[in-house]
């Protein structure tokens, strides 16, 4: 009580400097309050700028884009224009597709080989007739895993679909193994097999194989 009497007192006595106490408060409280209110619209604009950015780098580098989310798959198909980063092919399925290379991309190309060049933990591509395959070293991202060979089978593990499969030797008539490639042996009108991620018209490789001429992989 002592302490509001005397402050009533004080403020009748000096009414001028109170108001001027009071102004000064108002405007630290209302300060601290902006300060406040700054601080967080300044926090929201920092993250619209990140998410923006972020949307910018990505349209950007459109074979990094094609990765997010997509599995393993091929693209098959007639090159139609080179750069340095990326390959135009032409496809049956999906029309003009944009293959996106880095240093990282592995390129090959096909050299005659023979049914004794089928080993147990190799990988393999075989055509949907059965009659040709690629025989590709373990490292490889493509294709099956051979799980299992003998005088009438090759028995292979489960890849896209849901079960392990084999094809009967008798059945195929091309077996082809990949050597060493560089993107300059590629040329406007050769036949490639690209493995990697993508959707829509962009597919970022991890591994292109330069296919010979009339190779069934191509029909």
């Amino acid at each position: 009580m002592a302490i509001k009497d005397s402050a009533e007192t004080w403020v009748r006595g000096a009414p001028g400097q109170a108001m001027i106490l009071v102004a000064a408060v108002g405007i630290v409280v209302g300060g601290v309050a902006g300060l406040g209110g700054g601080f967080k619209i300044e926090q929201n604009r920092t993250k619209a700028d990140v998410k923006q950015l972020r949307a910018e780098l990505q349209a950007r580098a459109p074979g990094a884009a094609a990765t997010a989310g997509a599995s393993l798959g091929q693209r098959i198909g007639k090159v139609t224009a080179l750069t340095a980063e990326t390959i135009t092919i032409q496809t049956k399925k999906k029309g003009a597709q944009a293959v996106h290379t880095t240093t990282a991309t592995l390129f090959e190309q096909l050299t005659k080989g023979a049914n004794a060049d089928i080993a147990v933990g190799d990988r393999m591509l075989v055509t949907l007739s059965g009659t040709e395959v690629i025989v590709l070293p373990a490292s490889s991202k493509l294709g099956r895993m051979v799980t299992a060979v003998t005088s009438t089978s090759v028995a292979l593990a489960k890849g896209s679909s849901p079960r392990a499969g084999s094809i009967p030797i008798n059945k195929v008539r091309v077996v082809d193994k990949t050597e060493a490639a560089q993107l300059s042996d590629l040329k406007a009108g050769s036949e490639v097999l690209a493995g990697g991620r993508g959707t829509g018209q962009n597919f970022s490789a991890v591994e292109v194989i330069l296919l010979p001429a009339g190779s069934g992989f191509a029909n």
